[in-house]
């Protein structure tokens, strides 16, 4: 997935512009979604498809909220991450029933990032996640999530996502296997040139995001 946000103020025109490229961003999300839905040829229950919806709704709220605060900002110092993952983590935690997630978001340093690395960092902080409320505890025990994020001003960040779930399915590979979450996640990352690292017990799962800084001219 391409998001088409530059750095910087611009105009009504250009703006636009580039959230016309990311609706289609989405939209390009979507019908890939509606093509494995197809591929797989089985009839989704009510249930199923609210989630499905939900998926969407949130993805189409991550890129909202990104274009929120682009709107608000007067310095052009791009976004803000910490305020922007608090944001998307309080958005997910609305989406599955009460008590489901104790969810905690902790950022150090107060770096601002570019808004297409913030709206990746973004895209997959929220299904990361989304994944937490629906496996972690397959009985339905509430997940304990925490959440972190560190900027430095060579335009370095790092996301971490963990949870106190009962890890993957023996033998799964996040790197290669899952479904469309889990393809769509490391494009995002690729996209950034960004590693997306796990690591997986019995006791939960660690999601890492880490976006190398700027090269030195």
């Amino acid at each position: 997935m391409a998001i088409l946000i530059e750095h910087g103020n611009v105009g009504l025109a250009e703006a636009d512009h580039r959230i016309a490229n990311n609706l289609a961003s989405l939209s390009s999300a979507i019908r890939l979604q509606r093509r494995a839905i197809s591929k797989n040829g089985k009839t989704l229950d009510a249930g199923q498809v609210c989630r499905l919806l939900d998926d969407i709704s949130s993805r189409i709220e991550v890129t909202a909220k990104l274009h929120k605060s682009l709107a608000l900002a007067v310095n052009g110092d791009g976004v803000n991450l910490g305020n922007f993952l608090r944001d998307i983590a309080e958005m997910i935690g609305t989406l599955g029933p009460d008590g489901k997630m104790n969810l905690t978001v902790e950022c150090s340093g107060e770096g601002y990032i570019e808004p297409r690395h913030a709206l990746h960092a973004g895209l997959i902080t929220a299904e990361l996640l989304t994944n937490a409320i629906k496996y972690a505890h397959p009985t339905g025990l509430p997940v304990i999530v925490q959440v972190h994020c560190e900027t430095r001003d060579d335009g370095s960040f790092m996301v971490e996502v963990a949870d106190d779930g009962v890890g993957f399915p023996e033998n799964f590979d996040p790197t290669t296997d899952g479904g469309l979450g889990f393809q769509l996640m490391r494009a995002l990352a690729n996209g950034l040139n960004a590693e997306l690292e796990f690591e997986h017990s019995c006791l939960g799962v660690c999601a890492r995001l880490v976006k190398p800084g700027r090269l030195a001219s």
